[in-house]
């Protein structure tokens, strides 16, 4: 079973799209990485774009 058949809900972007600015959010600020919450919406929303784009394949950029 896949985690989006368990867990319907995390289908709707809008919400998968606040939960994840959320934690990610939350965990920076834990870390001391104080980046407003605009930001990290802005850079949610543009990586969740791109993971529909290439039909549900993530790229991720490694750097060296």
């Amino acid at each position: 079973m896949k985690i989006n058949e368990k867990y319907p809900k995390l289908k709707d972007k809008v919400f998968l799209s606040k939960l994840l600015t959320r934690n990610v959010y939350g965990s920076m600020a834990l870390e001391g990485q104080i980046v407003p919450k605009k930001r990290v919406r802005q850079i949610v929303v543009s990586v969740l774009e791109e993971y529909e784009s290439q039909d549900g394949k993530l790229v991720v950029n490694q750097q060296p």
